[in-house]
């Protein structure tokens, strides 16, 4: 319950926030950016899932991530997919050896976004006052 009878700290005696305020501020606004900022939630939940496996390993397939419940049903996850194809997000590339293969693989834009979070952690480190 807030107390009308508190003063009101002023901005300029106020402590830096707190880490994870910043982490948030950080992560909203690289959000924020375009394309970005047309993602669904769960598109955006699919991007964030095969960043990590990219960084697991590079060939991700199509198949496997249809098969993982968090996407949904098999087709409402390969929606999912071709809408972050059709953003520019991720293409898809058939398998040499057997067409019927597809890959899920990062884009440069992809790339980019992965590089502005990796900066933007890397400057939420070294600032402990700005985002």
């Amino acid at each position: 319950m807030c107390n009308p009878d508190t003063e009101r700290t002023n901005d300029m005696t106020r402590p830096p926030p707190p880490s994870f305020v910043r982490l948030l501020d950080m992560l909203n606004a690289i959000r924020q950016r375009s394309p970005f900022d047309t993602l669904n939630a769960d598109e955006g939940l699919l991007l964030d899932a095969l960043i990590v496996k990219w960084h697991e390993r590079d060939d991700i397939m199509v198949s496997e991530v249809m098969s993982d419940a968090r996407f949904g049903s098999q087709p409402t996850a390969y929606r999912r997919i071709i809408a972050l194809r059709d953003k520019g997000l991720v293409c898809l590339r058939t398998d040499s050896k057997d067409k019927r293969v597809k890959f899920v693989e990062p884009t440069q834009l992809a790339r980019n976004y992965m590089a502005s979070i990796s900066d933007g952690i890397t400057a939420l480190r070294q600032s402990p006052q700005t985002v």
